[in-house]
């Protein structure tokens, strides 16, 4: 039985685990906070359930939609009604794309974040969570772990790194091992940077809708300082009867200048922005919440086939910096892949 490490529980990594302990594998998940699902996140407040982060799924593959409505419990998944319209950098407000709005969009009633945890309960594996890994180590055939304790984790004959490029590339700095494929590695995930962005929860204790009861409004000129904005209350069993929760994602350019600013700040402005968009009629802030993603989603996508030679030392990949997109779908996409790379190999 081959001994399998993967560092990160986000949508890809937990995939990938997945796949790989039905395949035999001992498989051991390290992941450096107490949550799971990475930016498929969910927050309960106030008697809200609400996604911070990723909004919605939308499988774009067979392959997807069979894990989603069929091999993991689907009870809790529920469609979200709705349209996507678009608005401009003036805050004119369009239609949106007929084909994408007639796609159907999913979440769960207990949040986004449900997908991990199903995926942990439908395995086979360990999950070490609170555990940064800040060294690698590679030796003969076996790699071993070491976190910011000092503990060695391992030996294992495989490693899968799935963390937003930028942080792989920090822990192949602290690798030791074949430095050629190591150096190449670096190269390939080097170049692939990260928009950072906010994500402001505002919460009303009244009725407002977005225009056509649409379930969310999309910058298309990436021009406007409010990129997203979305009515929580599409979604069933997520809002309290009477209120209303929005999603209001910060544009990544708005986010970058404004990243040190406080979340006070961050918040009243993304609630000027939301007025501006909706009439300049919103009612008084009841509530709010805040998330700061300093990778939020990849601005281009590495080549996976450029990380092969890897495989020779056990090393493989996977996650959003291999999609280009921050899209969930994408993420379970690559963790898949890389599960039956490693079960190929081994």
């Amino acid at each position: 039985m081959s001994r399998i490490a993967i560092i990160g529980a986000g949508a890809s990594g937990l995939a990938a685990a997945f796949r790989l302990s039905k395949g035999g594998s001992e498989v051991c998940v390290f992941e450096k906070s107490r949550g799971v699902s990475g930016r498929a996140a969910s927050r309960s407040r106030n008697g809200c359930r609400y996604d911070y982060g990723a909004n919605y799924l939308k499988p774009q593959s067979n392959e997807i939609a069979e894990l989603l409505f069929k091999t993991l419990p689907h009870d809790d998944l529920c469609r979200i009604a709705g349209d996507i319209l678009t608005f401009d950098r003036t805050g004119h407000i369009s239609p949106g794309d007929p084909k994408q709005n007639a796609e159907s969009k999913w979440t769960y009633r207990s949040g986004i974040s449900t997908l991990g945890k199903l995926l942990i309960e439908a395995g086979d594996f360990t999950i070490s969570r609170e555990t940064l890994i800040s060294s690698l180590s590679h030796e003969g055939t076996q790699w071993s772990l070491i976190d910011a304790d000092g503990k060695t984790n391992g030996p294992f004959d495989a490693l899968l790194l799935t963390p937003p490029a930028p942080q792989i590339v920090g822990l192949l700095v602290n690798t030791k091992a074949d430095a050629p494929v190591i150096a190449k590695m670096m190269d390939v995930l080097g170049p692939v940077s990260y928009h950072s962005q906010f994500s402001v929860l505002l919460n009303f204790n009244a009725n407002v809708n977005l225009p056509n009861q649409a379930f969310a409004l999309i910058n298309s000129d990436r021009e406007h300082q409010l990129a997203w904005l979305s009515d929580e209350g599409r979604k069933a069993g997520h809002v309290v009867q009477g209120e209303t929760l929005m999603v209001a994602q910060m544009s990544p350019g708005w986010s970058a200048e404004h990243y040190d600013d406080s979340p006070a700040s961050i918040t009243s402005a993304a609630y000027q922005s939301v007025s501006s968009l909706l009439g300049d009629n919103l009612p008084t802030l009841h509530w709010s919440d805040f998330q700061r993603w300093r990778y939020a989603h990849p601005c281009a996508a590495a080549k996976i086939e450029d990380t092969v030679e890897a495989a020779e030392i056990g090393l493989f990949f996977a996650g959003d910096a291999f999609v280009g997109k921050g899209r969930v779908p994408g993420a379970l996409e690559t963790g898949l892949a890389a599960a039956r790379r490693i079960i190929e190999t081994f």
